[in-house]
C-alpha cells in the first residue's frame, strides 16, 4: 500500500507565497500584494517583490526574504478603517 503525508511545514518557501497574496512585515507595517515570487538574478534562493502605498499615497516596490513576512487577510474589516486619515465623500 502506497501511504503519504504532507506536512504544510515542510512545503518549500516558494510555495506559501503566490502573486496577489497579502503580506506584512512579521516586525509591523503597512499590508503589501506580493507581485513576483522566485528567484531573482544575482540574488540566491527565492524572494519575494511585494507593492505597496506608504503613508503619503505613493506606490513602493521592494524585496522581503519569505522568512521576512507573514501573511495577512486579503480583505480587511469595516471596523478597522481609520477614517481621520481618509477624506469621506460628500
Amino acid at each position: 500500500m502506497l501511504t503519504a503525508i504532507i506536512d504544510a511545514f515542510e512545503t518549500s518557501p516558494a510555495a506559501r507565497f503566490n502573486a496577489g497574496d497579502v503580506v506584512t512585515l512579521k516586525e509591523g507595517g503597512a499590508r503589501m500584494t506580493v507581485t513576483y515570487a522566485g528567484p531573482v538574478a544575482l540574488n540566491p534562493g527565492d524572494w519575494l517583490i511585494c507593492e505597496w502605498f506608504d503613508e503619503h499615497g505613493e506606490l513602493r516596490r521592494e524585496m522581503f526574504a519569505h522568512e521576512s513576512v507573514r501573511a495577512e487577510p486579503r480583505s480587511i474589516p469595516a471596523g478597522s478603517v481609520l477614517w481621520g486619515r481618509m477624506g469621506r465623500a460628500a
